[in-house]
């Protein structure tokens, strides 16, 4: 079995601007690829294009995922980018952006990240982060069995 996990960078990039969050998610991804390998998913990782990844971190079963290196927050019937940086942002639905799914992880495992797919996510009306109902998220293991 090929193992993606050593084929994907954890040290700083020269062309990213944030070294300290792109090592942080290099690290989440790497969690992630060896757990979807594990699950036996078909996992392949896009060739880096050294700057925008048009969304696209890795292909699970032929699916895009962008992989978020934050968690979410659930308020009510939601559940609410945590990130500063998306405060009162529209949605990251931008032309020639080819996600299908995002995934954020959780303080548990990776079976229990958190997976909703791009046109489920939608943007504030009241100045927060972007969010998606919690009827449109499913956790890890409900992605790879679908």
């Amino acid at each position: 079995m090929s193992h993606l996990t050593d084929s994907i960078p954890t040290t700083p990039q020269s062309w990213n601007r944030n070294p300290g969050g792109y090592v942080k998610h290099q690290k989440l991804l790497v969690k992630l690829v060896a757990w979807l390998e594990a699950q036996g998913s078909e996992v392949q990782i896009p060739e880096d294009r050294n700057g925008w990844d048009r969304g696209v971190d890795l292909i699970v079963n032929g699916l895009r995922i962008d992989l978020k290196s934050f968690g979410l927050g659930a308020y009510g019937k939601s559940l609410t980018w945590d990130s500063e940086y998306y405060r009162g942002r529209p949605a990251p639905i931008y032309n020639g952006t080819e996600t299908d799914w995002f995934v954020h992880p959780t303080e548990g495992p990776v079976s229990e990240w958190i997976a909703a797919e791009r046109i489920g996510l939608r943007t504030s009306k009241y100045g927060h982060a972007p969010y998606y109902f919690q009827s449109d998220a499913i956790d890890m293991t409900a992605f790879v069995a679908s």
